[in-house]
């Protein structure tokens, strides 16, 4: 889902709103706020605007989703009436490019542990140095959060030995539990697969109560990830204060744009907490990530949606370059990639 900005100079910014769940509910919201921008700079308008949607009381994912598409529009448009890429008006960049790791979610034949460990083995031939699986496949209709049967967890516990014995062991595995186990579970899963080396372990079960993540996290050797769905550089206050992870994951498409992003990212570092930014996201989403991961310390790794879609890069003329598994900051001003609307629309939603 993208949102171009066009200007009385000409320029077009972009930003993406994937994943809301509801996209009509985005369109509409962005042709709500739409007369708020007309005949305004661009520059003027990023803070009002995140003042005006993201102080409301009611706000909703959807609400997020409609307005960081909107900002990261406009912050790429600040950047090309700068002539200068986002980074250096956040700040600067403290590094030319980011480590990703390969989400093979996308890509997957099927979820039995040979066809997992076959595909997981691609992106390692292509110079990527982290790939990432979902040990867990509930079946339709399961309820999130219902204990595991034992053949579920034999299989899940394949599933990670083939894919760690296809990538070899210098080769980082993560694993995304996607809400799928309970609390009781997750400790004794966490136990039985601390023999893979696991990078990992990213939204273990659903949780009101970070404490209940913290304990988790006091008594297992495998970095605890999470904050994927968190709308807001606030809602993560609760998960800082108990410290309950070792790395967040703010999405740009859902946090609240750029800034709103960037603003949790420097609170994470006031707790010694890594940043690694969820994105299993199209390639703006994916660039905006870039700009704000440049700025930051604390940053550790950036998700790739790989095996995606073969027309990915005809969105961005190609100007998304990855290198031995490393996302290459570009020096073009804005966001730094060169959008083909066209190409866009060539793939609509059926």
């Amino acid at each position: 889902f993208f949102i171009e900005i066009s200007t009385d100079t000409g320029e077009i910014g972009i930003g993406e709103a994937s994943q809301s769940r509801f996209d009509a509910g985005v369109a509409l919201l962005v042709q709500q706020l739409k007369p708020r921008l007309v005949g305004k700079h661009p520059m003027d308008l990023i803070e009002p605007l995140r003042a005006m949607v993201l102080h409301d009381p009611f706000a909703d994912r959807t609400r997020y989703a409609a307005f960081s598409g909107i900002e990261q529009a406009l912050w790429d448009l600040a950047g090309k009436a700068a002539g200068q890429p986002v980074h250096r008006l956040l700040g600067g960049a403290v590094a030319d490019r980011v480590r990703l790791y390969a989400n093979i979610n996308a890509a997957k034949k099927g979820n039995s542990p040979d066809k997992l460990a076959r595909v997981a083995a691609l992106p390692v031939a292509e110079g990527f140095t982290a790939v990432k699986v979902y040990p867990f496949v509930p079946a339709p209709g399961t309820v999130a959060g219902t204990p595991l049967r034992y053949e579920e967890m034999q299989l899940a516990i394949g599933r990670v030995r083939a894919v760690r014995a296809a990538i070899g062991p210098d080769v980082d595995l993560l694993t995304d539990w996607a809400w799928a186990l309970t609390p009781a579970d997750a400790m004794r899963m966490a136990d039985r697969l601390a023999e893979f080396d696991l990078w990992w372990i990213e939204e273990p079960y659903v949780v009101a109560d970070p404490a209940a993540l913290a304990e988790l996290r006091g008594r297992i050797r495998t970095r605890l990830a999470g904050g994927e769905q968190l709308q807001g550089a606030y809602a993560f206050r609760g998960l800082f204060e108990a410290r309950a992870l070792d790395v967040i994951m703010p999405d740009v498409k859902w946090i609240g744009g750029i800034a709103e992003m960037r603003n949790v990212c420097a609170t994470a570092a006031t707790y010694d907490v890594e940043v690694a930014p969820h994105n299993m996201s199209g390639p703006i989403a994916t660039a905006a990530s870039l700009q704000v991961a440049v700025t930051l310390r604390n940053f550790s790794i950036l998700e790739y949606c790989w095996g995606s879609v073969p027309w990915r890069s005809a969105l961005v003329r190609g100007s998304e370059r990855i290198e031995d598994g490393y996302l290459v900051l570009p020096e073009t001003p804005g966001l730094g990639i060169e959008w083909d609307g066209e190409a866009a629309r060539q793939h609509p939603v059926a």
